[in-house]
Protein backbone atom coordinates (compact mmCIF):
# COMPACT_ATOMS: atom_id res chain seq x y z
CA UNK A 1 0.00 0.00 0.00
CA UNK A 2 1.41 3.36 -0.78
CA UNK A 3 1.46 5.67 1.75
CA UNK A 4 -0.04 9.15 2.19
CA UNK A 5 2.97 10.94 1.32
CA UNK A 6 3.69 8.96 -1.84
CA UNK A 7 0.27 9.49 -3.05
CA UNK A 8 1.01 13.42 -2.37
CA UNK A 9 4.29 13.38 -4.26
CA UNK A 10 2.51 11.35 -6.84
CA UNK A 11 -0.36 13.92 -7.48
CA UNK A 12 1.80 16.93 -7.53
CA UNK A 13 4.23 15.10 -10.56
CA UNK A 14 0.78 14.45 -12.56
CA UNK A 15 -0.12 18.41 -12.09
CA UNK A 16 3.72 19.17 -12.84
CA UNK A 17 2.79 17.39 -16.31
CA UNK A 18 0.22 20.14 -17.07
CA UNK A 19 1.93 23.67 -16.03
CA UNK A 20 3.43 25.40 -19.20
CA UNK A 21 7.32 26.36 -18.97
CA UNK A 22 6.31 29.84 -17.46
CA UNK A 23 4.62 28.34 -14.91
CA UNK A 24 7.04 25.93 -13.39
CA UNK A 25 9.58 28.78 -13.13
CA UNK A 26 6.82 30.27 -11.33
CA UNK A 27 6.52 27.30 -9.08
CA UNK A 28 9.75 26.89 -9.21
CA UNK A 29 10.41 30.07 -7.50
CA UNK A 30 7.60 29.91 -5.10
CA UNK A 31 9.09 26.51 -3.86
CA UNK A 32 12.29 28.38 -3.22
CA UNK A 33 10.73 30.70 -1.13
CA UNK A 34 10.29 27.37 1.88
CA UNK A 35 13.24 26.15 1.11
CA UNK A 36 14.53 29.28 3.10
CA UNK A 37 12.19 29.30 5.51
CA UNK A 38 13.45 26.22 7.64
CA UNK A 39 13.96 27.63 11.50
CA UNK A 40 17.78 27.47 11.99
CA UNK A 41 19.66 26.28 14.61
CA UNK A 42 21.01 29.01 15.59
CA UNK A 43 17.84 30.62 16.63
CA UNK A 44 15.26 27.63 17.46
CA UNK A 45 13.12 29.47 19.74
CA UNK A 46 11.47 31.33 16.74
CA UNK A 47 7.93 31.00 16.10
CA UNK A 48 7.28 29.52 12.48
CA UNK A 49 6.51 31.69 9.95
CA UNK A 50 2.84 30.74 8.60
CA UNK A 51 1.90 30.11 5.35
CA UNK A 52 1.19 33.24 3.94
CA UNK A 53 4.24 34.57 5.16
CA UNK A 54 6.08 32.12 3.59
CA UNK A 55 4.33 32.39 -0.09
CA UNK A 56 5.95 36.14 0.26
CA UNK A 57 8.66 35.46 0.76
CA UNK A 58 9.16 36.81 4.57
CA UNK A 59 11.33 35.81 7.30
CA UNK A 60 12.58 37.19 10.75
CA UNK A 61 15.67 38.73 11.80
CA UNK A 62 17.44 38.17 14.96
CA UNK A 63 17.91 42.18 15.05
CA UNK A 64 13.87 42.08 15.86
CA UNK A 65 13.21 43.10 12.13
CA UNK A 66 11.55 41.38 9.30
CA UNK A 67 12.30 41.26 5.67
CA UNK A 68 10.49 40.14 2.52
CA UNK A 69 12.11 39.18 -0.59
CA UNK A 70 10.31 40.64 -3.60
CA UNK A 71 9.61 38.85 -6.66
CA UNK A 72 6.64 37.60 -8.28
CA UNK A 73 5.42 36.05 -5.36
CA UNK A 74 3.97 39.72 -4.11
CA UNK A 75 5.00 42.28 -6.77
CA UNK A 76 1.79 44.14 -8.66
CA UNK A 77 1.03 44.70 -12.18
CA UNK A 78 3.42 47.16 -12.35
CA UNK A 79 6.15 45.07 -10.59
CA UNK A 80 6.46 46.82 -7.44
CA UNK A 81 5.27 45.28 -4.18
CA UNK A 82 1.63 44.85 -3.54
CA UNK A 83 0.48 47.16 -1.38
CA UNK A 84 -1.46 43.93 0.54
CA UNK A 85 2.06 42.22 0.60
CA UNK A 86 3.77 45.61 2.28
CA UNK A 87 0.51 45.48 4.66
CA UNK A 88 1.18 41.95 5.59
CA UNK A 89 5.13 42.51 5.96
CA UNK A 90 4.30 45.12 8.39
CA UNK A 91 1.42 43.01 10.46
CA UNK A 92 4.26 40.42 11.20
CA UNK A 93 6.98 42.44 11.58
CA UNK A 94 4.85 43.84 14.62
CA UNK A 95 3.66 40.72 15.76
CA UNK A 96 6.78 38.55 15.61
CA UNK A 97 7.83 41.47 18.01
CA UNK A 98 5.44 41.39 20.37
CA UNK A 99 5.52 37.55 20.76
CA UNK A 100 8.89 38.24 21.82
CA UNK A 101 7.60 38.87 25.21
CA UNK A 102 4.42 37.29 25.68
CA UNK A 103 3.56 34.18 28.63
CA UNK A 104 3.52 30.80 27.33
CA UNK A 105 -0.28 30.37 25.71
CA UNK A 106 -0.83 33.93 25.14
CA UNK A 107 -1.72 34.94 21.53
CA UNK A 108 -1.29 37.64 19.46
CA UNK A 109 -4.32 38.87 17.36
CA UNK A 110 -3.93 42.42 15.41
CA UNK A 111 -6.96 44.15 16.18
CA UNK A 112 -6.11 47.61 13.34
CA UNK A 113 -3.75 48.07 10.99
CA UNK A 114 -3.18 51.22 9.08
CA UNK A 115 -0.41 51.87 6.79
CA UNK A 116 0.64 55.03 4.22
CA UNK A 117 2.27 53.98 1.27
CA UNK A 118 4.97 56.45 0.51
CA UNK A 119 7.27 55.23 -2.79
CA UNK A 120 7.51 52.20 -4.70
CA UNK A 121 8.28 48.91 -3.11
CA UNK A 122 11.63 47.91 -5.48
CA UNK A 123 14.54 45.88 -5.20
CA UNK A 124 15.24 42.90 -4.00
CA UNK A 125 13.67 42.92 -0.17
CA UNK A 126 12.01 45.19 1.91
CA UNK A 127 12.70 45.64 5.59
CA UNK A 128 10.57 46.13 8.82
CA UNK A 129 11.50 47.62 11.79
CA UNK A 130 8.47 47.49 14.57
CA UNK A 131 8.46 50.17 17.59
CA UNK A 132 6.31 49.10 20.71
CA UNK A 133 5.37 52.54 21.66
CA UNK A 134 2.97 51.34 24.63
CA UNK A 135 2.60 47.65 26.07
CA UNK A 136 -0.42 47.62 28.34
CA UNK A 137 -2.10 44.11 29.80
CA UNK A 138 -4.00 43.03 26.68
CA UNK A 139 -3.22 45.54 23.92
CA UNK A 140 0.13 46.92 22.24
CA UNK A 141 0.11 50.04 20.28
CA UNK A 142 3.00 49.24 17.78
CA UNK A 143 4.70 51.35 14.48
CA UNK A 144 6.25 50.06 12.13
CA UNK A 145 8.86 51.47 9.57
CA UNK A 146 8.92 49.71 6.21
CA UNK A 147 11.81 50.30 4.19
CA UNK A 148 14.21 49.43 0.99
CA UNK A 149 17.46 48.07 1.04
CA UNK A 150 18.78 51.74 0.43
CA UNK A 151 16.81 52.69 3.75
CA UNK A 152 14.35 54.91 1.65
CA UNK A 153 10.96 54.52 3.00
CA UNK A 154 8.33 52.62 1.63
CA UNK A 155 5.39 52.76 4.31
CA UNK A 156 4.70 53.29 7.52
CA UNK A 157 2.45 51.05 10.00
CA UNK A 158 0.53 52.18 12.96
CA UNK A 159 -1.10 48.96 14.84
CA UNK A 160 -2.97 48.33 17.69
CA UNK A 161 -2.73 44.10 19.02
CA UNK A 162 -4.53 42.14 21.48
CA UNK A 163 -2.83 39.52 23.65
CA UNK A 164 -4.88 36.89 24.61
CA UNK A 165 -4.85 35.78 28.28
CA UNK A 166 -3.74 32.26 28.61
CA UNK A 167 -5.22 29.63 31.13
CA UNK A 168 -1.55 29.51 33.14
CA UNK A 169 -1.79 33.24 33.25
CA UNK A 170 -5.47 33.70 34.54
CA UNK A 171 -5.11 31.16 36.93
CA UNK A 172 -2.27 32.79 38.96
CA UNK A 173 -4.53 35.96 38.79
CA UNK A 174 -7.02 34.42 40.53
CA UNK A 175 -4.92 32.35 43.66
Amino acid sequence: MIDKRSEQINAIKNQLNTLKDHELGELAHILSLYQDQTVSEDHPSAVPMHFLGRFLGITQNQDGTSEMKLGLQNANTYGVAQGGAIYTLADVAIGFSILQDVEEGQKVLTLELKVNFIEKGKGSRLIASPIILRRGRSTVVSECTVTDEQGNLVAKALGTFYITSSRKVREEETS
